[in-house]
């Protein structure tokens, strides 16, 4: 059994998940007790073990190779049977096995003017940048993440506002919250002298 959650944190390109992966590490990192997260960036294990079949010029992207993608990812977590603790950075919960995760942090910038301008810093061509936004709009990753962890009153997904700067910080420290909760209800049980069972 996992002595650490494992944690997915999704949305759409742009509404700031990396930003916040590296927030939640941060505080982790400082916390009393230290509670030892680990970012497992998707992104940098597509591009570093080349899981893709090559680059679509017209939405500039990595065309994704999903079964080599999962089985690397699968060889990082040990298909969800390590010590945990990693906080999984990518915009999609497609592929991944449930076993694996214990909540999906889905962030949400509703503010389209926001999104848009994030998109369009990157440099995204009209079509990515319209691609994004229809997704962000109807919600295409909150859907994906109910259809395999249930819906948010179940406990396995949450969806969180991330427009403003604030909202980072915001998030991440009741990811953490979430985390020093999880590690309460899943640690060691003691059988009154403190011992445990």
């Amino acid at each position: 059994m996992r002595s650490l959650p494992n944690i997915i944190v999704a949305g759409t390109p742009g509404v700031g998940k990396t930003t916040t992966c590296a927030q939640l590490l941060s505080l982790a990192a400082q916390a009393s007790p230290r509670v030892e997260l680990r970012h497992l960036s998707i992104n940098e294990i597509v591009k570093e073990r080349e899981c893709h079949s090559g680059y679509d010029e017209e939405l500039q992207t990595l065309m994704v190779d999903d079964d080599k993608l999962m089985d690397e990812v699968e060889k990082e977590i040990a298909d969800g049977d390590g010590a945990g603790g990693w906080i999984i950075d990518w915009h999609s919960t497609a592929g991944f096995a449930v076993r694996w995760v214990d909540l999906v942090v889905v962030l949400r910038c509703d503010e389209t003017s926001v999104l848009y301008d994030r998109l369009s810093s990157r440099g995204y061509k009209d079509e990515k940048i319209q691609e994004n936004m229809d997704a962000e709009i109807f919600g295409v990753v909150s859907e994906e993440a109910r259809d395999g962890w249930g819906e948010p009153e179940d406990g396995r997904v949450v969806e969180l506002k991330s427009v403003e700067p604030d909202d980072i910080e915001e998030n991440a420290e009741r990811i953490l919250q979430w985390v020093r909760n999880w590690i309460q209800d899943h640690g060691p049980k003691t059988n009154g002298n403190g011992n445990g069972d």
